[in-house]
């Protein structure tokens, strides 16, 4: 059998076990998301880069211990978010209000409409940020996105309907409206 054909739990159990094979496929299966995700909570993609070496990393060492109380997926996904927290203390970006100024109210057209959904994203504050790009975009279960932000389900849950109140306000003070969100 194949090792592509193993889920996460089995590769990490090989890996436990000595397979370093086994945490390359791991690896290579998570790069691409931890690299989107990394993405989005550092603003910079070769910082992500970065970012998503240092969590395989730590990943690395950590996965010796790991005692399968949440999915392998979620725990990695927690190590990432991590890195990019330690990350962004040491270099923060600019403030929140910076990133919404840089967007004139007014005709949005159909194109420009990632750039201010981006741009709404980035002014949420980051823990309500971090809670869209889990559930949202991720499609973590609420339970999943409670573990990697290490909080409680309700809490996930109200940062996210405070997360959606807070865009849609920015979104309307731009001038795009509920239907043309829908649409995306």
């Amino acid at each position: 059998m194949l090792m592509r054909n193993h889920s996460d739990k089995e590769l990490v159990r090989r890996f436990q076990r000595g397979d370093d094979a086994a945490f390359a496929l791991f690896s290579e299966r998570h790069r691409d998301r931890l690299y989107r995700l990394a993405s989005v909570w550092l603003g910079d993609r070769e910082l992500a880069q970065d970012a998503v070496q240092e969590a395989f990393l730590r990943s690395y060492t950590g996965l010796g211990q790991f005692r399968f109380r949440a999915a392998p997926s979620t725990w990695l996904i927690r190590v990432c978010r991590n890195v990019c927290l330690e990350l962004n203390r040491r270099q923060p970006r600019g403030t929140d209000a910076d990133a919404v100024a840089e967007l004139p109210a007014a005709d949005v057209r159909e194109a420009d409409l990632p750039a201010y959904l981006n741009q709404a994203l980035a002014a949420l504050p980051a823990r309500q940020r971090d809670v869209v790009v889990l559930r949202l975009l991720e499609e973590l279960s609420v339970r999943d996105t409670a573990a990697v932000m290490g909080c409680r389900e309700g809490t996930v849950k109200a940062h996210l309907a405070k997360a959606s109140a807070n865009l849609r306000t920015l979104l309307e003070a731009w001038g795009i409206d509920k239907e043309q969100i829908e649409e995306r």
